[in-house]
């Protein structure tokens, strides 16, 4: 848990005030400047707080912040020291907070000064140290704080787990009057500063003693029910680490979300319907056990949260301690469900006793009955278009199997693990025939003689030997060996012994061969800056939008990308400082203590990704990269960030993404990687690669078409439908509309739609969800309202021989049927006669549509006196 804590706080951003507030300290007790706070937050929240207790006004201009970085010295030749020179004043009392330009923006808003020096780019091994008449070229000054040891690369941070360098907010403890001025001493910071949870600013901008957070993340919490979602999931009133989800942990209930409504009559038969009535059967009985205003203690897990920031937690309830995921197991309304790492044995033991007291009593899903046809995960692999890719481990055995074979272990005895090395890690061992895998190799104890088979991703010649970096499915390895003759691409075998040649693994190869040459290439998988570590040792990997910010003496380059900085080794130096590149790709190497990305060569570097129109965008792969700009024509807020709907001349497409600035009628440009949310076609950019690139440029035409036109061609572009009629919605505010060539549906975010009247057009954006398309309209006014053909009539402002030439107008121009639907609709309205006012109307309708026809075929005008004559027998009939 304790590993947990400073991830799972990083949730939700608090961003405070930063205008000088005087703080209650007495000035006097201090000689000069003191850093009062340092953030290292998420992404680029970085700042200081500086804060003057002297008794006097401080003239910033002679102080210097210096960023030594990744373990530099002050010897001007060894490493990169990046400084920023303050200006201003600083009165007595009061604060002054430093924050680096690319941070949040409500936080830039707050700030005293905002840049974008490499000073302000820290990370948790990064010394820095303030410096009265700093002379750069020298890198020496009168210190008058400091933060870390100058000279020293601690690894990742200074300190342990409760308080550290990296990922917290440290803020200065109250008693400490004077700033550390020795560089090179010992730093632990526990000794001077009180940590907080990362991204926490509730102290920013005010320098007064400070209570510590209540400690690291609890083991129980108590909270309230707000509501129940489905049988697995449910809303608490107030946020637990800023988060109200709350996803049962150790159960897997049947899904929902595939469908309204299931067919009584298909749940024997069909897969989704089977599904769907379990899952409400699963959501009833919760309800049964937990009621909105319940108390429940949540008992959190391994991992508190999941990948979408829900928390998993078992919900017991507190009014008599019964535990409602253990409940539902045992009941047969859900699945037990283990992904490693498992937690406490008992518990689990308890689950999977309790799944098998289901099974063995035919209850819920387990019923010979009504059998669950899939369970809840194979149901998503299916409905989903998502292969399984967990292996799936049995507790009894202790052996693991291939994905696609899960039912070899029993539904009481499986474990899921993410990979092969995961399972190995946790002491398991294959169930099937393979040949041999390097993560097997990985796992050995040093000094295994090991076999791996693998592609040979790169090559280095070092002291007569060579060193080739090797890859297969599960990891990669580098094989040293001198009786080798193998290029890039070419499959080989090795045999030899585990070694670590200064902390990178490595086979001393015994013997070697190759297998095949120029077998299949390795494409490298995307990864970011904070994902570089031994679990992708030696394998190749990309990163993507890559700042250089400087480079060393021995061709190491400081790089960033959006997860923070991170170090390039490449010797042939070919990247430039100051430029940014679209992607950079390379093998994962260790060297001096850290991990780098290591460039084969000028072809691994892709300085600009080309620019797609919309169309191509949508013909490429899912998971391609992705450049394209187009004019944005509709946003909708959910789940945290924007839809916003993006088009250009050829197509259109969803772009979700943080608030940026972006208005309708903007055009804008895009990076991203193409995905797929439920079916419909999105991309999710991080904030750098979504830019403003003009202004009110004007939202383009939108297309008008008929209801038989809408279909995946014109996903997410702006369209219009003419002389639509509407029935009333469902709950989830989709509302069936009519044209004259068929039906479609509207979701209605805007609110409620009046379903009484005719629209002459609506305009809206053509969205996918729940299984079919969808049009969506952004506001009020792009639903237009026919005009009336009675209105005027019962306003006492026409007559009938008006209303028959309004009747006649629409026929001509949208057709006989289109006219009809109109004014059987209005008379239905108005008409009440004595007797069947139902048939009354049918009738009166028949007889103008006959006339109509005769009107149109021979231009007869008796049959408008006829229709006329129809309308007046309506309404003499109309009570």
């Amino acid at each position: 848990m304790d590993k947990l804590k400073s991830i799972v706080f990083g949730v939700l951003f608090i961003l405070l005030s930063s205008f000088l507030i005087t703080p209650q300290v007495n000035a006097e007790d201090f000689d000069d400047l003191i850093i009062s706070e340092y953030i290292e937050g998420s992404s680029y929240n970085k700042a200081l707080e500086l804060y003057n207790g002297s008794g006097e006004t401080i003239d910033l201009s002679e102080y210097t912040i210096v960023n030594f970085t990744n373990g530099a010295s002050q010897d001007p030749e060894d490493g990169t020291a990046n400084s920023l020179q303050l200006e201003g004043q600083l009165e007595t009392g009061k604060t002054f907070v430093i924050v680096n330009s690319r941070a949040g923006e409500n936080l830039l808003n707050k700030a005293d000064l905002s840049g974008s020096s490499s000073a302000l780019n820290f990370n948790g091994d990064d010394a820095i140290a303030i410096f009265k008449n700093y002379d750069e070229s020298s890198r020496s000054g009168n210190v008058i704080d400091s933060i870390g040891k100058v000279g020293e690369d601690p690894g990742s941070f200074w300190g342990n787990e409760d308080t550290k360098t990296q990922d917290q907010t440290l803020v200065r403890d109250y008693s400490i009057k004077a700033g550390d001025r020795n560089l090179s001493d010992e730093f632990t910071p526990a000794d001077e500063w009180i940590a907080f949870y990362k991204d926490t600013f509730d102290n920013l901008g005010i320098h007064e003693e400070v209570q510590p957070p209540s400690g690291e993340i609890e083991d129980e919490y108590i909270a309230t029910v707000d509501r129940i979602v489905d049988g697995d999931t449910l809303h608490i009133e107030d946020p637990i680490m800023g988060e109200t989800t709350i996803r049962f942990l150790n159960m897997d209930t049947p899904e929902t979300y595939h469908m309204n409504n299931y067919d009584e009559s298909l749940i024997l038969e069909d897969p989704d319907h089977s599904q769907k009535y379990h899952g409400d059967q699963a959501t009833a009985y919760l309800q049964e056990l937990l009621q909105p205003g319940d108390e429940i203690v949540l008992k959190l897990g391994e991992e508190p949260m999941d990948t979408y920031g829900r928390i998993l937690a078992e919900v017991i309830r507190t009014e008599d301690n019964l535990n409602t995921n253990l409940e539902l197991v045992r009941q047969g309304y859900a699945s037990s469900y283990f992904i490693w790492p498992i937690g406490e044995e008992e518990t689990y033991q308890q689950y999977q006793n309790a799944v098998q007291e289901a099974i063995n009593n035919n209850r819920g899903i387990w019923s010979e009955d009504t059998p669950l046809m899939e369970l809840p995960f194979e149901f998503r692999s299916r409905y989903d278009d998502r292969a399984l890719y967990r292996m799936v481990g049995d507790s009894e055995t202790m052996q693991y199997y291939l994905p696609n074979d899960y039912e070899e272990v029993p539904v009481s005895q499986r474990i899921f693990f993410e990979d092969e090395m995961t399972a190995l890690n946790a002491g398991y061992e294959p169930a099937f025939d393979r040949e041999p895998i390097i993560a097997d190799a990985r796992v050995a104890p040093e000094g295994s003689n090991v076999l791996i088979e693998g592609t040979v991703t790169h090559k280095v010649e070092a002291s007569g030997m060579t060193n080739y970096y090797v890859q297969d499915d599960t990891a990669g390895i580098v094989v040293r060996t001198g009786d080798l003759n193998a290029n890039v691409g070419d499959q080989i075998r090795a045999a030899g012994t585990t070694t670590e040649y200064y902390g990178m693994l490595q086979i001393e190869a015994t013997s070697s061969e190759v297998l095949q040459e120029n077998s299949d290439q390795i494409e490298p998988p995307v990864i970011s800056s904070s994902q570089l570590g031994e679990e992708l040792e030696a394998q190749l990997a990309k990163i993507e939008d890559v700042e250089i910010l400087s480079v060393n003496q021995y061709n190491d380059y400081t790089a960033r990308d959006a997860d923070g900085e991170f170090v390039i080794d490449n010797d042939a130096g070919f990247l430039e400082v100051g430029k940014t590149y679209d992607s950079i790709s390379g093998v994962i190497d260790y060297n001096y203590n850290e991990f780098k990305l290591m460039p084969r060569s000028e072809s691994d570097v892709q300085e600009e990704l080309p620019m797609s129109t919309i169309s191509e965008v949508r013909q490429a792969e899912l998971d391609t990269r992705v450049n394209f700009k187009g004019v944005i024509t509709a946003a909708y807020y959910a789940g945290g960030k924007y839809n916003y709907y993006v088009q250009d001349d050829t197509a259109g497409i969803v772009v979700r993404a943080s608030e940026f600035g972006g208005e309708l009628g903007d055009e804008i440009q895009v990076k991203a990687r193409t995905e797929e949310y439920f079916g419909l076609l999105q991309v999710i950019p991080s904030e750098d690669n979504v830019e403003i690139l003009n202004e009110d440029v004007g939202v383009p035409e939108a297309k008008v078409i008929s209801s038989t036109e809408i279909d995946e061609s014109l996903e997410g572009q702006l369209v219009t439908v003419e002389n639509v009629t509407i029935e009333p919605g469902n709950q989830f505010g989709d509302y069936p509309a009519y044209d004259k060539n068929g039906s479609f549906v509207i979701d209605s975010v805007i609110g409620d739609i009046d379903t009484s009247v005719t629209y002459e057009s609506i305009t809206g954006v053509l969205t996918y969800n729940y299984d079919e398309y969808k049009l969506m309209p952004r506001f009020e006014k792009d639903l237009v309202v026919q005009e009336s053909l009675l209105g005027n009539y019962l306003e006492g402002e026409a007559t009938l021989t008006e209303v028959t030439e309004s009747i006649l107008e629409m026929a001509e121009e949208d057709g006989i049927e289109s006219a009809m639907v109109l004014l059987q609709k209005e008379l239905e309205a108005e008409i009440n006669t004595n007797g069947n006012t139902e048939q009354h109307i049918k009738s009166g309708i028949k007889h103008i549509e006959k006339s109509l026809n005769k009107y149109f075929n021979k231009e007869q005008p008796v049959e408008l006196k006829k229709i006329e004559k129809e309308l007046e027998k309506l309404f003499k009939r109309n009570k």
